[in-house]
């Protein structure tokens, strides 16, 4: 059995592994390609390279704060749940199939139920509040990168893209 603070490890693992092929992609394949340099409207690394070091600093952050709270034992601290793992699986594959879906299908046809899958998978079950909210966090997030941050979003094989 797993505990708490075994997994705690594996999560901070998980997370410097996704931080380094970050890293890695954007000084290997983005810097061929010529999308790694310039300023944020035209850096195609500009986004990926953020979020990496916010997950860097935040984790560095929970690390410290690990570190300054009072050492507890493996008994202290119940053995993580089958279920806990099982959503966090469950969340990376929805995740995947939605990065793998996107290009073909397009952001305005795979956001939305990936939002759903999302929030379904987290516990909500009022369908018809998953419905509204999911789609509305689709648009709002379409108005944003489409209307003020100027980014193109895939249109698919369909070519959906709104004329805001």
């Amino acid at each position: 059995m797993i505990t708490q603070k075994q997994m705690q490890w594996l999560v901070f693992a998980f997370l410097a592994i996704i931080v380094a092929v970050t890293f890695q992609q954007i000084y290997t394949s983005m810097t061929e390609q010529g999308i790694a340099s310039g300023g944020p409207y035209n850096n195609g690394a500009a986004y990926p390279r953020a979020i990496a070091i916010a997950i860097a600093g935040l984790a560095l952050l929970q690390l410290v704060i690990e570190r300054l709270a009072p050492p507890l034992s493996d008994d202290d601290m119940p053995p993580a749940q089958p279920d806990q793992l099982k959503r966090g699986a469950l969340l990376l594959v929805i995740f995947g199939v939605y990065l793998g879906l996107l290009k073909t299908l397009g952001y305005h046809l795979t956001t939305g139920p990936m939002v759903f899958a999302i929030m379904w998978t987290c516990g909500a079950r009022n369908t018809l509040k998953l419905l509204l909210s999911s789609f509305a966090l689709a648009f709002v997030f379409a108005y944003a990168f489409e209307k003020i941050l100027n980014v193109v979003l895939p249109g698919g094989v369909f070519g959906l893209n709104i004329p805001w």
